[in-house]
């Protein structure tokens, strides 16, 4: 990965807004995609994780699953930020701001890098390189 420019941090309201939610309890991840200073339509949608996927989350019930809640909540952002790259249009200089409430994928993403968790490491850099390839400021 390459160094952030000082020209990428910004300040200031966001062209695009991205709100969601994830869930091994409701089994899926529901997000909000609006356009601020930039005309997006505003747009609501709904996930059920897959089978494998829900067989795989740690529970009470499912004390062996190797998902936590913070790795579906990652999983969530990048799926927020990839149904954003569809229903707006996402130039170089766009500035979207990701709403996310849990605590861990917030940390991970302001640092580029999930050491507590290797499926959050790997979900933190396909995010990323999604940035990247699109040189969205964050």
């Amino acid at each position: 990965m390459s160094p952030t420019k000082c020209l990428e941090l910004v300040s200031g309201w966001p062209d695009f807004v991205g709100v969601k939610d994830a869930s091994g309890h409701g089994h899926g991840v529901v997000g909000v995609i609006i356009g601020e200073n930039e005309a997006c339509p505003p747009t609501v949608f709904r996930m059920e994780w897959p089978d494998d996927i829900k067989a795989e989350i740690n529970s009470s019930k499912n004390r062996s699953g190797k998902l936590i809640n913070s790795d579906l909540e990652m999983s969530g952002l990048l799926l927020l930020f990839l149904v954003m790259e569809e229903v707006c249009t996402l130039k170089s200089d766009s500035h979207i701001a990701l709403f996310s409430d849990n605590q861990p994928t917030v940390s991970w993403v302001e640092r580029l890098a999930a050491k507590s968790s290797a499926v959050a490491g790997q979900l933190v850099r396909a995010l990323a390189l999604q940035l990247k390839q699109k040189a969205c400021r964050r």
